[in-house]
């Protein structure tokens, strides 16, 4: 019973607006629904409901600004279930008012991830503008449109604005020289710009808007292999001493954060894997190759592309100072 009341008090904030979009959309749906309350339906979903959102978080450690995405998924909802005929007042609202508040919304992601990525760097912490940007999306957005939104942003950072070579600190550790990444991502860039030329070149032919449509995917695609690429430098693995905790890192594809107490075995091994609990810490699998394995006490959960939970009782992937990193886990684990 303990365990079902934590549960409810940690989401019943986003039931509320759920509980009623879904009366809304039943009501829209009966034989009880005219043309004549569309207006005061419009009103509940931009309205009312954002505002008993409100309501249940003031007193929460919730960011206040996340009223404003009950508020566009209000106009989201409204544009499927209300009928055609009956959405004058929302094609106002889409129109004129949501664009502002995408504007205010992504302005204040920018802000705020630009503090927090100054209070990083001035306080020597651990953290770039991956880890801000992620939180800052986390204050807007639920978590997985976070992560997502989090994730393209990022995307065009480490491809056209971030070049500077990153210095390793104490206790982090670099994975990108001695894994195959580069030979791979080299290899998908090669067959995504060939398949590229070559599709093009068909769909010509027979439809020129898919051809293009086509072409502005590949080259999206193209930029997001550069940024995974780009971020496996600038990202290492570290060890948050402080916290006792251990934090794999894979571009800003993969992420994982360890308990150093949860650590049971490293060992530095290039042997192909055939234990199933094993898991690669790497979104393309055994094409990374690895050189540690890590097994765990108790399973982790960890994230990988596009923030997706996976969990492992085990997990493989590279570290250049392999050596290294294995004698600073073993003492730390050593002194739990």
């Amino acid at each position: 019973m303990y365990g079902l009341n934590k549960y409810m008090n940690r989401y019943y904030v986003i039931m509320i607006p759920v509980f009623l979009w879904l009366l809304l959309t039943l009501l829209i749906q009966s034989n009880y629904y005219s043309s004549s309350i569309s207006g005061f339906i419009v009103f509940d979903l931009l309205v009312t409901i954002p505002f008993l959102y409100f309501l249940s978080i003031r007193k929460k450690e919730v960011s206040k600004i996340t009223v404003l995405s009950i508020f566009v998924m209000g106009t989201v909802i409204g544009s499927y279930v209300l009928p055609k005929k009956d959405q004058f007042f929302l094609e106002v609202i889409k129109s004129f008012i949501v664009p502002v508040i995408e504007i205010c919304v992504i302005s204040f992601v920018v802000y705020k991830a630009r503090l927090l990525y100054k209070s990083i760097h001035k306080n020597e912490g651990k953290g770039d503008f991956f880890d801000a940007i992620t939180v800052a999306c986390h204050e807007v957005l639920p978590k997985s449109l976070a992560t997502f939104l989090a994730t393209e942003i990022s995307v065009f950072y480490y491809t056209f604005f971030s070049w500077k070579n990153t210095q390793l600190k104490a206790d982090e550790y670099s994975y990108h020289k001695e894994g195959t990444y580069k030979g791979i991502f080299l290899g998908f860039t090669l067959i995504l710009i060939i398949e590229t030329f070559v599709l093009h070149a068909f769909l010509m032919k027979s439809n020129v808007v898919l051809a293009w449509i086509t072409n502005l995917l590949s080259i999206y695609t193209l930029l997001q292999i550069i940024a995974i690429y780009k971020t496996i430098s600038k990202r290492p693995i570290y060890i948050d001493e402080k916290n006792k905790k251990l934090i794999l890192q894979f571009g800003i594809v993969g992420k994982a954060t360890i308990a150093l107490e949860n650590i049971k075995l490293i060992k530095v091994s290039t042997a192909d894997l055939k234990n199933p609990n094993i898991q690669y810490f790497s979104f393309i699998g055994s094409l990374s190759g690895h050189n540690i394995v890590l097994s765990f006490k108790e399973p982790v959960d960890y994230e990988s592309l596009y923030g997706k939970q996976k969990k492992a009782k085990a997990l493989a992937f590279i570290i250049d100072d392999k050596i290294a990193f294995q004698k600073r886990i073993e003492e730390l684990i050593g002194e739990a």
